[in-house]
């Protein structure tokens, strides 16, 4: 996303008042760990076709007003978040996509957590991290998030492997994704491929 587009957004997010779907409001950064797995996996695999947004930097009991996160001691980078995830077992070895975008609103700094929407859902660890259970598979509904010590309902894990198996994807998607793997195409010997 453009970082222009970026600051238009998460404007607007902040003038709803209010967390949604794929959008989550910190005051300032995570202290512990493990509660910041626990968004990260819930943001990427929230129920919508937006990206995962965390803002830090936004006071929900102070009106929405805007906080400088300069001077976060918890403060962390792109680089610092992908190692940290690296170090987790999630199922299949894959990983949710994660980076840092750095915005300025009001002459504050604001930091946004990104997770990228992707069809890898649902994401779940291997291994229980304190408090982040194995095998729970944590989403998030309008702007909750699924418990520690809970597993979403089994209507929206359904909708978490249907995307990833590509069944909620249009008919033009689902050909873009095709056509991407060559190596998923197989020449019936008289010149016609088709899509195994």
């Amino acid at each position: 996303m453009c970082k222009y587009k970026l600051v238009d957004k998460i404007a607007e997010l902040i003038l709803l008042k209010q967390e949604g779907e794929y959008w989550d409001f910190k005051r300032e950064w995570h202290s512990n760990k493990e509660d910041l797995l626990h968004d990260i996996i819930c943001m990427s695999n929230n129920l919508t076709q937006e990206d995962g947004l965390i803002i830090i930097g936004v006071d929900e009991s102070d009106s929405f007003s805007i906080v400088d996160v300069t001077s976060d001691t918890n403060r962390l980078s792109t680089q610092n978040i992908v190692d940290f995830l690296k170090d987790k077992k999630f199922a299949g070895g894959i990983r949710p996509t994660v980076y840092i975008e750095t915005i300025i609103l009001e002459n504050k700094k604001i930091d946004v957590i990104i997770i990228k929407n992707d069809i890898h859902t649902p994401y779940y660890l291997e291994n229980n991290y304190q408090g982040v259970y194995a095998r729970n598979i944590y989403t998030r509904i309008m702007d909750t998030n699924t418990p520690k010590n809970k597993s979403a309902d089994i209507d929206k894990v359904e909708f978490l492997w249907k995307k990833r198996f590509g069944l909620t994807l249009t008919a033009l998607e689902k050909c873009k994704v095709y056509l991407a793997n060559k190596s998923d195409w197989i020449d019936n010997g008289n010149g016609i491929y088709y899509y195994k």
